[in-house]
């Protein structure tokens, strides 16, 4: 049984977690009623999300050295105060630009998810992290469940706006726990552009480093691929209602949540390689019995929900031992590593969101989804491989 921090200190790091999400997708369900009030089209809305999530990987990339230099805490407590402020600016906003900066700004949550990661790597043993950092991913995967269908719920009864005021008051309780209940858990030292340079030229030149976020990186760019692909596949190849395309693209996630359990229960009784790979095994064989599937003629909901789910499960058994494997390249600089993976992963999502869509739209069948996807779970799988062996080579 893994060690469990006080329950506190616990629920900081659930919502630590799950906050960032929340704050991605509690609003999405408002995005037509939103363009409308502002005058805008879609495709500029639109920018709101891209803006966001090139801001949550910039800041990704330069608060891991911040908090590995000045300590968790403070990072924490600035970044929370600032999404706080630009919720309550975006709640207010008249006109789009208003509202894009402010939304922009609120990608300064992404601190919470990365550093919660290097909490764990510092306060837990390694062979115990694992274990702890799945079951934080299950809470993880709670919130795109829920968050829509709250969000929607707010929007239909107060307005869309009752988002961004919901988002203000959680980054001020989570602000109040932070500074209540949470210890200071990594090194203080001194920190100047050079040491900020160098901590990056370390980890960039470390090939263990690079498995292991590709490994992550290519098996969530597969779950990217899936949610971007899902409802035009649903749609038109199998003639689903839009509320049967809401339950499609929560299987994926349904499997992670499945998958994170059986990292927080298993993790710590078998060594990181050992998920890591048996994460990408389950992913691959999900996938490649969907293709045979459909090469056979049974090209049904059941069959293709039934191989990306695995995918679900695959990442939820990968993901959390990946992230503890990247943190302990240098135990020194454990949140840049976290911050710098993160980032990387940002930008695999984003670029395998838009591949998809231009490949989908010259060939929109549930096939090519699921190649693409298992062509990126056979990549991560490779690598797995490889660095399972490099690994035994060296201990040899």
């Amino acid at each position: 049984m893994a060690h469990t921090p006080h329950k506190s200190l616990f629920l900081i790091l659930i919502l630590m977690t799950a906050v960032p999400l929340l704050s991605l997708n509690m609003f999405l369900a408002s995005l037509g009623v939103m363009a409308h009030e502002f005058g805008i089209g879609y495709d500029t809305l639109a920018m709101a999300l891209s803006g966001y999530l090139i801001f949550t990987a910039f800041i990704q990339i330069i608060i891991g050295p911040i908090a590995d230099r000045f300590g968790r805490r403070p990072v924490l407590l600035i970044s929370l105060t600032l999404f706080s402020i630009a919720s309550c600016g975006a709640a207010l906003a008249e006109s789009f630009v208003t509202f894009l900066i402010f939304r922009v700004f609120q990608g300064a949550i992404a601190t919470g998810s990365t550093l919660s990661r290097a909490i764990v790597s510092d306060i837990i043993p390694p062979t115990q992290a694992a274990s702890i950092l799945g079951y934080l991913a299950m809470a993880m995967s709670l919130a795109p469940i829920i968050g829509p269908t709250i969000g929607g719920a707010l929007a239909e009864i107060a307005g869309w706006r009752t988002n961004f005021w919901l988002y203000s008051t959680f980054g001020v309780g989570l602000w109040t726990l932070v500074w209540a209940y949470l210890p200071e858990t990594g090194a203080k030292t001194g920190w100047t552009p050079r040491a900020f340079l160098s901590s990056y030229l370390e980890l960039i030149s470390r090939s263990d480093f690079w498995a292991y976020t590709l490994i992550m990186s290519l098996g969530i760019g597969a779950f990217f691929t899936f949610v971007t692909g899902v409802p035009l596949i649903a749609a038109k190849q199998f003639g689903m209602t839009q509320a049967q395309i809401g339950i499609c693209v929560g299987t994926i996630t349904c499997g992670f949540l499945v998958g994170s359990f059986l990292s927080g229960r298993y993790a710590a009784k078998f060594s990181i390689d050992t998920m890591i790979l048996s994460g990408r095994f389950v992913a691959c064989f999900g996938l490649l019995a969907c293709i045979f599937a459909f090469l056979l003629g049974f090209a049904s909901p059941i069959t293709f929900l039934g191989g990306t789910i695995c995918v679900g499960v695959g990442n939820g058994l990968t993901s959390p031992s990946a992230s503890l494997a990247i943190m302990s390249v240098r135990k020194d600089l454990s949140a840049t590593a976290s911050g710098l993976s993160g980032a990387v992963i940002v930008v695999v999502g984003a670029v395998m969101t838009g591949l998809t869509g231009i490949i989908l739209n010259l060939y929109p069948t549930a096939f090519t989804l699921v190649f693409i996807m298992l062509i990126l779970n056979l990549a991560g799988s490779l690598i797995a491989v490889w660095q399972s062996f490099h690994k035994y080579l060296i201990t040899c």
